[in-house]
């Protein structure tokens, strides 16, 4: 079956997503992650495209980015192959690291550019990997809060609000709003589902759940379905039956 026509922005504006070969682990150490950045600014001089968001998990990245002069296929084709390319030497493999061709959704207004762009930063945090927005390293989240211009394109981003502070308030405010989900479509094993139960509420066992008053129950599941994980999976290790968990979900 041939592959589908990949939808263009009329902004040429995209959200992309790369993720690791059968969820394969990225990065393995920091030295990792900085060569992925670095191998982001050669081309991003080369190919001069812009750079309004990133974010760096272990095994999936996000991109918000501009493609102006080069094609985005061509932009992450030498990405991914100078990276791999890297990173087989240094691990000693070969083969693939990606999966599949990358994923990307258009940005065709700025509306839904600013969605994009807050989704991105708080994917740490709704993913287990932070409590507090900003304290994961491997994002430009920093970047918006130091005002640093010299990587990330931030001035495009601060023109679209007010001021500073309101950039920066909008970035902090949780919000459920989706765009091309990662997780809805990987597998958590039950030892990664109970690391982002542990991060995202006060639950260490079943009967912790069952504990608390509805209000809390119901905010801490509409967390953890957020963070991708299944009602079948989520009704296993908190105890709490399908129906009542659909009914959360469905509140939010």
């Amino acid at each position: 079956m041939p592959r589908k026509p990949r939808e263009k922005s009329a902004l040429c504006i995209h959200h992309v997503i790369l993720r690791g070969i059968n969820q394969q682990i990225i990065f393995e150490d920091e030295y990792d992650y900085l060569q992925f950045i670095n191998v982001l600014k050669y081309y991003k001089e080369t190919c001069e495209f812009k750079i309004y968001a990133y974010c760096l998990m272990n095994n999936h990245i996000h991109l918000l980015i501009e493609h102006m002069t080069v094609d985005l296929d061509l932009i992450m084709k030498k990405i991914e192959v100078k990276f791999v390319r890297w990173y087989n030497k240094k691990y000693q493999r070969s083969g693939y690291l990606f999966q599949d061709r990358y994923k990307s959704e258009p940005v065709n207004d700025m509306r839904y550019f600013r969605t994009v762009f807050r989704y991105i930063h708080q994917n740490p945090f709704h993913a287990g990997m932070e409590k507090t927005l900003g304290m994961y390293p491997w994002s430009s989240y920093n970047d918006y809060i130091n005002m640093d211009a010299s990587f990330v394109d931030i001035n495009t981003v601060f023109d679209l609000f007010q001021s500073y502070d309101e950039c920066i308030s909008y970035l902090q405010v949780d919000s459920d709003e989706m765009c091309m989900e990662y997780y809805a479509s990987s597998r958590l094993s039950d030892a990664e589902v109970l690391k982002i139960i542990a991060r995202r509420t006060s639950c260490t066992s079943p009967s912790d759940f069952q504990r608390l008053d509805l209000a809390t129950r119901n905010e801490y599941l509409q967390r953890l379905h957020y963070s991708g994980i299944s009602i079948r999976q989520m009704s296993r290790l908190t105890g709490i039956s399908r129906t009542a968990i659909s009914t959360a979900v469905k509140k939010k």
